[in-house]
């Protein structure tokens, strides 16, 4: 049998479940821009009805309500739609980072441009045309030096650029190891703030967005898996290794000089995020790259030294004709620095110092002759030859121009996935918005519905006072 104040409780009832949805309504106008903010719903539900079969109850055989409660708070959150963004975030960050270095390589080439590469064979093989027509001309000859050793310059400068790039890379990886470790360490603290309120029966749903917002920052970092765990925990694995268990974190570690991440003594297999582009960029576009440059460096100094070692210098001149048996220097035009022999990279290429220290000692007569240039004619003209590299056969300068222009196409690729992962994400975060962000209308809305179901619940209330009021002082009063 319901209580005589049955009325009153529903509309109690009523009450403080339009009182919790306007809370929850205010939460989320409050935190309409709080980045990683996720939309709040109380569920409200009917409270048991009377009556049910049992000692205490009336026989009607009807049930009657007996209001409302509210249920729990939940988060308007798909966690579908937080796989996708993040799977894309870790290939927009792999791209960002390739975008990057790809650029950054571009930029040390500087092509086209009076200050490149090209400018600077350019102008060493004018110089020995130049010094054809005018063998004896000591103006000739420093032009020679000069332009000799701004080439050496040029290719010096191109191999330091890569380096600085590569210990830049290398510094930037531990940087992101140490962000996701202490990333990692703050998802394993937040787990077990959660984990220690679930099981109290509540729902800490400000706690689950604070984690969210982590998770997806180190989803940039490295391609990582989320798998649900007990009491609103989750667990995150990096590769095949456990990052996170739990209230437990296990760190990762880089090797710079192995260019590797490693994880409980094991190496970690990354392909995607920002920290598997460096490693990638490390062991495979920045050797590839300079393995082309260093080969250009091989294949330049040996072809101008064969021909200088076997030409006359002028010193060579004037002692051949005191003595026409007297022996050549033989001095290679380019040498390692510090060292003899044929320079194979282009960070070891400079000028001979022999040949720095005395004009006289470039070679450009193939006869004891000051005005003959038959040698100087075929250093110019090595910009015709065709060589085999890597198994095809072009110039120096075309081959030089292959790298240019492998080096541009790689970086407009990588540019047009950035841009392609760009619109990705920003695609999959809308799809979450739109299930997860704060509609302002939409609250406004919500707001006014849940204000006027308030104020029907209190004007209830008063009906129902009306009522009792009749009941307990009019009974029994008749004719008074």
């Amino acid at each position: 049998m319901r209580s005589t104040f049955h009325g009153i409780e529903i509309g109690k009832r009523a009450i403080f479940n339009q009182q919790t949805a306007l809370s929850v309504t205010g939460h989320n106008i409050a935190n309409a821009n709080t980045v990683g903010y996720t939309r709040q719903n109380a569920v409200s539900e009917a409270t048991n009805p009377l009556s049910y079969p049992g000692l205490n109850v009336g026989k009607s055989p009807m049930q009657i309500g007996t209001g409302v409660e509210t249920k729990e708070i939940i988060r308007m959150r798909d966690s579908f739609l937080d796989g996708q963004f993040r799977s894309q975030n870790q290939q927009l960050g792999y791209w960002n980072i390739k975008h990057d270095t790809l650029s950054k390589i571009e930029q040390t080439l500087n092509e086209p441009s009076d200050s490149g590469l090209q400018t600077s064979f350019d102008q060493f093989w004018q110089s020995w045309e130049d010094l054809s027509k005018e063998p004896d001309s000591i103006a000739a000859r420093a032009a020679v030096l000069s332009k000799g050793i701004a080439l050496a310059d040029k290719f010096n400068q191109i191999s330091n650029s890569i380096e600085n790039i590569s210990e830049d890379l290398k510094n930037n990886i531990s940087t992101r190891v140490a962000e996701l470790n202490n990333t990692t360490k703050q998802i394993s603290e937040l787990n077990l703030q959660i984990a220690r309120i679930v099981a109290t029966g509540n729902q800490p749903n400000d706690l689950m967005d604070k984690r969210d917002v982590l998770i997806d920052q180190i989803s940039k970092l490295a391609d990582i898996q989320v798998q649900p765990a007990e009491n609103g925990m989750v667990n995150i694995l990096i590769g095949k290794e456990t990052l996170v268990q739990g209230n437990q974190t296990f760190p990762v570690s880089y090797d710079q000089a192995n260019n590797t991440v490693l994880l409980a003594g094991n190496n970690i297999s990354l392909t995607s995020g920002e920290i598997a582009g460096m490693q990638e960029a490390l062991n495979e576009d920045i050797p590839a790259f300079m393995s082309k440059i260093d080969q250009l460096v091989e294949v330049f100094s040996r072809e101008v030294n064969q021909i200088h070692e076997t030409a006359l210098n002028l010193d060579d001149i004037q002692n051949r004709k005191a003595d026409p048996n007297a022996t050549i220097d033989g001095f290679s035009f380019f040498v390692i620095k510090g060292e003899t022999g044929y320079p194979t990279k282009a960070s070891e290429i400079t000028v001979n110092p022999t040949i720095m220290a005395s004009l006289n000692k470039i070679a450009a007569a193939k006869e004891a002759n000051a005005g003959d240039a038959q040698n100087a004619n075929l250093i110019n003209n090595l910009k015709f030859k065709n060589i085999n590299f890597s198994n095809q056969s072009t110039t120096m300068n075309n081959f030089y121009r292959s790298i240019v222009g492998e080096t541009g196409i790689k970086t407009q690729e990588a540019t047009q996935m950035e841009n392609n992962f760009e619109i990705l994400v920003q695609q999959a975060e809308n799809q979450r918005q739109s299930v997860s962000g704060v509609s302002i209308d939409e609250e406004m809305t919500n707001m006014v519905k849940f204000q006027q179901s308030y104020n029907a619940a209190s004007r209830y209330i008063s009906a129902v006072d009306e009522v009792l009021d009749k009941l307990i002082n009019g009974t029994g009063r008749v004719g008074i």
